[in-house]
């Protein structure tokens, strides 16, 4: 194929960067570590402070300590929220910077690797890989953590071809794993079982079976930790569901182009067997995940992986190293050397272009972030927000309101959820949720408004489902007084 044709493409799919970070809102993960953050710059102790995530059936206003568990990603986006403001605009900018650095970190190692044109190919395909741009629109740590993986692999092929076996590239990917760790909120010390991990990897053949076998281990080792039964019926769905994930979003997303019957060097070995062991380790992982969630959640599971269903995402950061594997292999030349892999080629594109369009015109306001916009100008200390939502993710909606809301963190205020089929009316006759001033009906609720509390007509209402309802107290009196 033409240089021009995949300049093109690259062009289209930092378009697409562009107008993912303009068009959708931001995920539910950047709502959350942004109150977190916000909340530490205000009092230099970043908390959640309007309850747990994973709470069951309503919440109880508490603060939440971070405790420092993504020490790294909240001191990015803190020093991002220190340089420009804490708003969901800049955040967006963050996400778009960080999608596109890790284009730049893609282009840059593959060039030096495999030379210009394969570099812009293989940057041209991650560019429209869908995972990555939601990253970019949601503000999700993926793209700046691929960016991440990518040093990190560069600089393992770099310590395998340096004539001293021990050598200083070798401290880049510990350092990068690190890093990750604390992206994701987990111990650091897990870096030396991950290093012993792939350290085995290196000496097995990770075939298939090994694969599901070290998936199906991490899985139960993260179920016994999170306190659920292994003898849970969903245990075998939950992984079935997430190799399905693998094969959608890694292998068709990316490597059905990839030729598998290539020599194999020692490079190509070691990169494979170990990116094969990430991916068991990524899909156990994603698998208990699911598990976890539909137990604490008392849900079934498959309504679990349909809320949750954007979880394989996690494997998109095997793109690079997966890559990379195959492109170290003896007679590799050319991405797409062959007029069968041209044609794969062309229909793959035309797929993820199809597939990025559908999600960015169908992209909107999510809704209660569009409520917490309003109620920046109307909300003051001791205004509390009852939300009410039967929706598995409710609270993870509600910090969505908290820093749309009060973006500074400078309120002294509480938000509550309640789902509908709660005593939350009997709670608000009683007094005893005494301070609050607005409740919002989420789009998942059929159920009226109590007496004396009116319909806001909030901005933005056009552009969000109808089923969003925002009230304030209207009665004569004070309410509780």
């Amino acid at each position: 194929m033409e240089k021009k044709y995949w300049k093109g493409l690259l062009i289209l799919g930092i378009m697409m960067h562009f107008l993912a970070a303009a068009l959708m809102p931001l995920g539910l993960d950047a709502y959350v570590h942004a109150s977190y953050v916000a909340d530490g710059m205000d009092d230099g102790d970043a908390h959640l402070e309007w309850g747990e995530l994973r709470s069951e059936n309503g919440s109880t206003p508490t603060e939440v300590a971070g405790d420092d568990k993504w020490f790294a990603w909240h001191l990015i986006i803190e020093m991002w929220f220190t340089a420009f403001s804490p708003t969901a605009t800049t955040l967006h900018v963050l996400g778009l910077v960080g999608g596109l650095g890790c284009l730049a970190a893609i282009f840059l190692a593959t060039r030096d690797l495999f030379g210009n044109d394969n570099a812009l190919k293989l940057t041209a395909l991650a560019s429209i890989y869908p995972p990555l741009i939601r990253a970019t629109g949601r503000v999700y740590q993926e793209g700046v953590i691929l960016l991440i993986v990518t040093i990190a692999t560069y600089s393992i092929i770099k310590a395998m071809r340096n004539e001293n076996k021990i050598n200083s590239w070798w401290l880049s990917p510990i350092l990068c794993a690190i890093v990750i760790l604390s992206f994701k909120g987990m111990p650091l010390w897990y870096v030396i079982p991950a290093i012993l991990v792939v350290l085995v990897a290196c000496r097995l053949q990770m075939n298939q079976i090994q694969v599901a076998l070290f998936a199906l281990l991490v899985q139960c080792v993260i179920l016994f930790r999170n306190e659920v039964e292994l003898s849970n019926p969903d245990i075998i769905p939950a992984l079935l569901s997430a190799f399905i994930g693998y094969f959608l979003f890694v292998k068709c997303g990316m490597l059905i182009l990839v030729n598998q019957d290539s020599e194999s060097t020692d490079e190509s070995i070691l990169i494979n067997r170990a990116s094969m062991m990430i991916t068991s380790c990524l899909v156990g992982w994603v698998a208990a995940l699911w598990v976890t969630e539909a137990v604490s959640l008392d849900s079934s599971f498959f309504d679990i992986v349909y809320s949750f269903r954007n979880n394989p995402r996690y494997l998109s950061l095997l793109l690079v190293p997966l890559w990379f594997g195959r492109m170290l292999q003896g007679n590799f030349d050319d991405i797409f050397s062959t007029p069968n892999k041209n044609r794969i080629s062309v229909s793959l594109v035309v797929l993820l272009l199809i597939i990025n369009a559908a999600v960015l015109s169908s992209t909107g306001q999510r809704g209660t972030d569009a409520i917490g916009e309003h109620l920046e100008s109307e909300l003051s200390d001791n205004q509390d927000i009852l939300f009410i939502s039967d929706e598995p993710l409710s609270m993870h909606r509600l910090y969505s309101i908290k820093f749309s809301s009060d973006p500074y963190s400078e309120l002294d205020n509480d938000g509550i959820w309640r789902t509908s089929n709660s005593d939350w009316k009997g709670e608000l006759d009683r007094c005893e949720l005494h301070d609050v001033n607005f409740i919002i009906f989420y789009v998942d609720v059929d159920s009226s408004s109590p007496e004396n509390w009116v319909e806001v007509e909030f901005e933005g209402a056009d552009g969000v489902s109808e089923n969003y309802r925002l009230y304030t107290w209207g009665g004569e009196n004070e309410r509780c007084s």
